[in-house]
């Protein structure tokens, strides 16, 4: 095979999988990700290449990948069998949801506020758990932590299990279980963290056909104009926290929430309704708010000020 300029095989690449991908930074973000994948090897190295050969091997590989993005829709994740999240490498199996860049980027935001405190010995839960990557990015994060993942999905137990294990991690334990249900009774946590389904099913028809046909339909929709999980989340969790002065007098979120952008007030009335106080919104890289958050009252001020 003829050597051909990096920049040239990653515009064909570009061309051939541009009938699904209709924005331009996820097209070059995916023909990079493929030829990483292909050469194994990564971008810095592919640039200072400048040329590089594909073997007959590699090249039929690299068809197949784009043959199953363009005719089956198949997520390119899936293809490579896994996903970079935070500093971990997360294993990504059908139909277990692929970790997307708005979930990493409000674990990351998480974790940097909780470093800044040097608070030790935190016990996490991880509702809604799927693939077990922010659970494990918030028990790599902090290795003296206990963190619990919760999933009713077996299929995402037993993936979260494996990520445990291919990344190293020993603080993590996955629950199967419907939300608390399983947790053992005298459990309570510093912090709940949770990405529930939050997507009506009004909208479901609407979504990208690499979701709707790949993606678990439980991981992703909910009753309610998509709040139903996130209200039972809402009340079940303060019988599950903790009252920290310690997390209250450095201002840390005890139960954070990933929702859909149009959700943020409701959400937040629901944590006030819940007996939530410090409740806010986080807005993601695109603006959209992204998170609520809400801690429980300080028990001692509470009374004080009574």
């Amino acid at each position: 095979m003829h050597k051909k300029r990096v920049s040239d095989l990653l515009q064909i690449i570009q061309e051939q999988i541009s009938p699904v991908y209709p924005i331009a930074g996820i097209r070059r973000q995916n023909a990079w990700w493929m030829l990483e994948a292909l050469t194994k090897m990564n971008k810095a190295h592919l640039i200072t290449a400048e040329h590089i050969e594909l073997s007959t091997d590699q090249q039929t590989t690299l068809d197949e990948w784009i043959y199953k993005q363009v005719h089956n829709h198949m997520p390119l994740q899936y293809i490579l069998g896994s996903v970079p999240f935070d500093n971990l490498d997360i294993i990504v199996q059908p139909p277990i949801l692929i970790p997307r860049q708005e979930t990493e980027w409000w674990c990351m935001h998480v974790i940097y506020t909780l470093k800044k405190t040097h608070i030790n010995n935190l016990t996490i839960l991880d509702l809604c758990s799927g693939s077990g990557c922010i659970g494990l990015a918030l028990a790599d994060a902090f290795p003296d932590a206990t963190v619990y993942a919760v999933d009713i999905s077996p299929h995402a137990v037993a993936l979260g299990q494996l990520n445990a294990q291919h990344n190293n991690i020993t603080n993590i334990t996955f629950i199967e279980s419907d939300l608390f249900t399983a947790l053992p009774k005298d459990i309570r946590f510093d912090i709940i963290v949770s990405n529930p389904p939050y997507i009506p099913d009004t909208q479901w028809q609407t979504l990208d056909l690499s979701v709707s046909q790949w993606e678990d339909h439980q991981a992703l929709i909910a009753d309610d104009a998509g709040l139903a999980i996130i209200k039972k989340i809402i009340a079940q969790a303060p019988q599950y926290l903790k009252t920290d002065p310690l997390l209250t007098s450095h201002k840390i979120p005890q139960l954070i929430i990933e929702i859909d952008s149009p959700q943020a007030e409701l959400v937040k009335q629901l944590y006030q309704d819940a007996g939530f106080v410090n409740i806010a919104t986080k807005k993601d890289l695109e603006e959209r708010e992204r998170i609520v958050i809400g801690s429980l009252p300080d028990v001692a001020n509470t009374k004080h000020h009574q």
